[in-house]
């Protein structure tokens, strides 16, 4: 037996337990063999599968799905043992019969990275947000668990061949209202489970295609589009994507509109016209009496940029945001920003961006924890200058 291959695809009753043994006995060489840029570029490249494999699951693209895996490659998944393909095919089954899902979201975070022989295992962590109509209503299932993936490179492609899926916690209540009105919410922005999906629609990608990889020969290609520069490039749009966010949430509308180049559109909810609009005149993003929100958060993950050139991207990125009403409610929504990027002048911002809504509820606030300790110095996030955060970076940065 190749000691590389997890042993779990052979049937073992204990695959945790003796995939250990062979990882130990495995001679560390991916390391050795590969330089740090290169290896930077194999955990870019497997990062974005990651990203991809959630998308087919959460577009419901079989396609996708089954290209993350080589054709031998393995699963163990609580529910399924065996090849990764047959789980694939299990799930069409279960789309064709039912239970209906309306949505998924797998949100991607905290990768660890482990050379292996000639294989890299990683460790990933996530939270699936899926919502299902059952006999007894709709309901919606938060899952967090973890990853522990062997990848291996095949022609070329760093893919899955080994999934051993870890469930840490799990929770399941019954549906609630809409954060946004489903009579008036375009549905352009509604998340779907198809080929109709926005994603789709927009041109970002195509049904079953993989991300578009860094490989190692591109570092020696002199023809090729820069490989490290690629890397820089991806960072400083997932750096925008981030200051987006902060400005949202600490309600900073010069930093907000250094996101976008002048001219920018943005479709947002029923928005759809200039973002400049969109912050100053539209949202909460510049501070204004009458705010609903007092309190938001904008965790940014699963970012899958596709290049067109050197200086335009469609980049696709998962949020999940929590925001906290002054009516006593706690919103949270889960979508995706559908972005198109350029260049310009040295400088990658957006020049148009839809905001893509796939689930939310809608919930009474509850006690706080801090509200257990009362009188102690707890930092508060706060939507303007006084957050702690201002005690180190100036606005607008």
């Amino acid at each position: 037996m190749d000691k590389t291959l997890h042993p779990a695809a052979y049937g073992q009753a204990q695959p945790g337990k003796v995939a250990a043994t062979a990882f130990q006995e495995a001679t560390d060489t991916v390391g050795a063999m590969m330089g740090p840029v290169e290896f930077h570029v194999a955990k870019q490249e497997i990062l974005e599968l990651l990203h991809a494999r959630a998308r087919g699951a959460d577009r419901y693209d079989p396609a996708l799905m089954r290209r993350c895996h080589p054709v031998d490659g393995t699963d163990n998944h609580g529910t399924y043992q065996g090849l990764m393909h047959g789980f694939i095919d299990n799930l069409e089954k279960t789309f064709s019969e039912g239970p209906v899902c309306l949505s998924k979201l797998h949100v991607i975070g905290n990768a660890l990275f482990h050379s292996q022989g000639k294989d890299i295992f990683v460790e990933s962590y996530h939270v699936a947000h899926e919502t299902f109509e059952l006999p007894g209503g709709t309901t919606f299932f938060h899952i967090g668990g973890r990853y522990l993936d062997t990848f291996r490179q095949v022609d070329g492609r760093w893919l899955i061949q080994h999934r051993d899926i870890v469930y840490d916690w799990s929770r399941i209540v019954p549906a609630t209202e809409s954060f946004w009105n489903p009579g008036r919410q375009p549905r352009a922005l509604l998340g779907r489970r198809d080929a109709d999906d926005p994603l789709y629609r927009l041109g970002g990608s195509h049904r079953g295609q993989l991300p578009s990889a860094i490989h190692s020969s591109d570092l020696q290609d002199k023809s090729a589009m820069d490989p490290v520069q690629r890397l820089l490039d991806k960072q400083s749009i997932a750096e925008v994507l981030y200051r987006r966010a902060r400005a949202g949430d600490r309600s900073d509308a010069e930093l907000a509109h250094s996101c976008y180049h002048a001219g920018a559109i943005e479709r947002h909810g029923e928005f759809d016209g200039l973002a400049r609009d969109f912050i100053d005149v539209v949202s909460f993003t510049r501070p204004k009496p009458g705010s609903p929100i007092k309190g938001m958060f904008h965790l940014i993950t699963n970012i899958l940029p596709e290049f067109e050139d050197a200086d335009h991207a469609f980049v696709e990125s998962y949020h999940v945001a929590w925001c906290q009403m002054t009516d006593g409610t706690d919103a949270t929504i889960g979508g995706r920003y559908l972005d198109k990027f350029e260049r310009r002048q040295g400088r990658w911002a957006i020049v148009h961006r839809d905001v893509i809504f796939d689930w939310s509820r809608m919930e009474p606030e509850t006690t706080k924890y801090w509200d257990k300790y009362p009188g102690k110095p707890f930092l508060m996030g706060q939507r303007g200058t006084g957050d702690p955060l201002y005690n180190y970076v100036s606005r607008g940065s």
